[in-house]
This record gives structure tokens, sequence and C-alpha cells, in this order.
């Protein structure tokens, strides 16, 4: 009866003190509402870029690597516009996007989760770049 007894008590103080439903991650900020790291998403959003131009036949496989390379030399003079801080959830919502088969067929530009009133563009730092957005 004893242990019947225990493991009774153990079953309901684990119940007790389990995580309600919707409470997991609760303790503390969400790491998606910080703000965006723009190399990281600009590197990662350039290369998708050039990909679904390959994939859509519009753009060789060695024009797509020049391609990815000049997305990143973009994307090292680049930055969000002062006045522009998206969060990471906003950043990835893009990315995803760029990257499903789904989206293949519909322009960069017309992507929803990438419009300029949901994620800022990016900016040159130095007027004197000489390379254009991404």
């Amino acid at each position: 009866m004893t242990r019947r007894w225990f493991v009774a008590v153990v079953l309901i103080a684990g119940l007790a003190c389990a995580a309600t439903p919707g409470s997991v991650g609760s303790c503390g900020s969400d790491e998606l509402d910080a703000s965006a790291d723009f190399d990281s998403y600009c590197r990662q959003r350039a290369e998708l870029e050039c990909t679904r131009q390959f994939l859509r036949k519009e753009i060789t496989a060695e024009t797509r690597d020049t391609c990815r390379w000049k997305g990143i030399d973009v994307c090292s003079v680049s930055s969000f516009p002062s006045d522009c801080r998206p969060s990471k959830r906003l950043t990835e919502a893009c990315l995803n996007a760029l990257a499903s088969f789904d989206t293949l067929k519909t322009n960069e530009q017309d992507l929803p989760e990438c419009k300029q009133k949901v994620l800022c563009t990016a900016s040159p730092v130095a007027s004197d770049a000489g390379v254009e957005n991404p």
C-alpha cells in the first residue's frame, strides 16, 4: 500500500509541476522577437534569390555562382536603414518563403513575406559602393 501511495504522490506532483498548454518557453523573451542580424539575413536572401533564378532556368549554374558571390559582396557594404529593425521572425518568414518550392514561380519582390512594408529593404552604407541593394 505504501508503494502505491508513493507512486500516486509522485504522479500528482508531476502533474502539478508540469507546464500548462501554451506556457512552454514563456519564461523569457522570444528570441525571434529580437532584431535580425543584417549580414546573415542578407547573405541568405541573396543566395536564395540566385538559386531561385537558376531553378527557374533564368540563369546558368556558372551565373548562379557568380550571382551568389556578388550578393555576398553587396551585403558586406549594406545595412538595414537606420529607422528599420525587423525582427528575426520577419526575416525568417521571408527566407522560408524564398526557400519554398511552392513559391518558386513567384517573383521575389512579389512575395508578401518579403515586401518592404513587412520587411525593410537594405540600403548601402557608403554612397560610392557602386553596388545595388539585394
